[in-house]
């Protein structure tokens, strides 16, 4: 007696993460500026490929002095053509699965980074709602031919970017070829808005306004400091 045996195969997908290289163009004698990460530990597989195809792209990248820098210009369309894949991505408050998801905290990384070197701001963008990778008010989202994020190297020298992850982080450093006169510091505060709703208000978390301040030290010494923008966050019932 022969007994038939039916075995189901189930395709297996293993991600390769590209290996960051560090990139000629950068001098041998470079000065860090400034420097920003956040945590992967939590990303799926496949966001973590397109995290890693992002940081491969941007790393190297050279913004010469009074040039503009832009996100998507650099890293391309978060698209299967492109080469990303599909990942989660935060619309309106909802996940769902797009290309080239994840691309929003490799964005949102590089900002901060941005931020600190003290450069100047051209165009940024928030999430409908917070992000868990950065504190409020401090993301950048990005939407290519829609949303994009641009600075300007506001220096008489050129800046490098240094884009690289682990299993853990995502780091951006930003290189000069000299150490600035100033140093940078950026905090935020938070206002809740308390906006009357018909409904029941429980699980409602209300709205908050965030103000980003931007401080400017010489010697240690806080000389400066000035509103760069503010967001607002509308109210959002919580799951």
């Amino acid at each position: 007696m022969s007994v038939s045996m039916l075995r189901t195969f189930i395709p297996v997908i293993i991600f390769f993460l590209p290996v960051l290289y560090p990139r000629e163009l950068f001098p041998e004698k470079r000065i860090v500026i400034s420097s920003f990460f956040t945590s992967v530990t939590d990303q799926t597989e496949e966001v973590k490929y397109n995290l890693a195809l992002a940081c491969d792209r941007l790393n190297g990248t050279v913004i010469q002095p009074g040039r503009t820098f832009s996100f998507n210009q650099t890293v391309g369309e978060g698209s299967a053509e492109n080469g990303y894949v599909n990942g989660t991505v935060l619309y309106r408050g909802e996940t769902r699965m797009e290309p080239g998801g994840g691309l929003c905290q490799v964005s949102s990384t590089l900002f901060n980074a941005f931020l600190m070197a003290g450069m100047t701001l051209i165009e940024r963008h928030r999430h409908y709602q917070p992000v868990t990778y950065v504190p409020p008010g401090l993301d950048a989202t990005i939407k290519y031919g829609k949303k994009d994020l641009r600075v300007r190297n506001p220096y008489k020298q050129t800046l490098y970017i240094s884009a690289s992850i682990n299993g853990k982080s995502m780091v951006f450093i930003i290189y000069g070829e000299k150490q600035l006169n100033y140093r940078y510091n950026i905090e935020t505060e938070e206002e809740e808005i308390n906006i009357p709703l018909v409904n029941n208000n429980e699980g409602l978390r209300q709205g908050i306004v965030v103000y980003v301040f931007r401080e400017k030290f010489l010697n240690n010494k806080l000389i400066e400091r000035s509103l760069l923008y503010k967001d607002f966050y509308p109210p959002v019932y919580l799951k």
